[in-house]
């Protein structure tokens, strides 16, 4: 967005074709500013464009566009009980009614909302505060829940500083990545537990994911000095929270600067975009395709700093 590049869409076949720009050449319009990672639900892909504050609703088989729907600068898009949310950088949430295609609700849930993750009929909201860093990020540092079907903020539970991705296991735990002040306080990721709601810190981490009870976690790091850039990819159990492989890819097939990490929910497969470099985010960018066990099977040249892959 900063550097005047509209964001796009691309496509990767089950034959593993892929295909770009393929939001544009099939509505000869372009997707917006700043699109983030989005969801599929039902029928339907929910794609947000933060700076062109939208909500794309697209048909998920030909990618032609059903609605755009206005939303001020939004984050992060999750799905429960026939409704999509949208988290908003106004420190709302709006919710989607996905039958009418539009808003019914706006919900307070306070500063710099972020990634969000519905369980149980709850939805669970990232509170960054990430704007307030002069005061320690003082009214952030939890998480809102929000009833899925009444739309209310019920009560927020507490976890650590900056958090920003929440994702939810089979079994109800929650878990959470705090990014820390990007100084002293490391990023990490935080467990919540279903039953007790007790917070216990898993191990650092830059980027997660999630598929059943399987977490994945990569921690990268970036000596900006050098623009050098090493990372480590780790899978935990999150039952016990127990490492299960402590090296996921060897360092011959590491992706070359990881933005996001997707976990295929039918096979698997672990899927990876990338930057070319630390300084790479206004050049095109990798998604890589990798199996259950870690080794890498494509690599296909993508847009613009890739930001995330939804599964179809």
């Amino acid at each position: 967005m900063y550097d005047n590049i509209s964001g796009s869409l691309d496509f990767i076949s089950s034959s593993n074709e892929y295909r770009s720009g393929v939001f544009k050449g099939t509505n000869g319009i372009s997707l917006g500013d700043g699109p983030q990672r989005g969801i599929a639900y039902g029928s339907k892909v929910y794609i947000p464009v933060y700076g062109s504050n939208c909500v794309w609703v697209i048909d998920k088989t030909s990618c032609r566009t059903l609605k755009q729907i206005d939303t001020n600068s939004p984050e992060a898009v999750c799905a429960a009980e026939g409704y999509v949310f949208v988290s908003n950088n106004d420190g709302y949430v709006s919710r989607i009614d996905t039958a009418a295609l539009n808003i019914d609700r706006h919900i307070a849930v306070g500063p710099n909302p972020m990634g969000m993750a519905a369980t149980g009929g709850k939805v669970y909201v990232a509170i960054s505060d990430g704007y307030n860093y002069q005061n320690n990020y003082a009214n952030g540092k939890r998480l809102a829940v929000v009833g899925a079907k009444d739309g209310l903020h019920e009560t927020d539970i507490a976890c650590g500083l900056n958090p920003t991705q929440v994702a939810a296991d089979t079994e109800g735990n929650l878990f959470v990545l705090c990014m820390g002040n990007y100084a002293d306080v490391p990023s990490t990721v935080q467990k919540i537990s279903a039953a007790t709601r007790e917070l216990s810190t898993v191990a650092p981490a830059s980027l997660m994911a999630l598929r059943g009870t399987t977490l994945y976690l990569i921690n990268g790091q970036t000596d900006w000095a050098t623009s050098s850039f090493s990372m480590t990819a780790t899978t935990y159990n999150t039952l016990t929270a127990q490492p299960l492989q402590t090296a996921l890819f060897s360092e011959s097939e590491n992706p070359a600067y990881p933005t996001s990490i997707d976990i295929h929910p039918a096979t698997g497969d672990i899927f990876i975009c990338s930057d070319p470099s630390a300084m790479g985010y206004s050049q095109p960018g990798y998604v890589y395709r990798y199996d259950t066990t870690g080794k890498l099977q494509t690599r296909h040249n993508a847009g613009v700093h890739p930001f995330g892959v939804v599964f179809i």
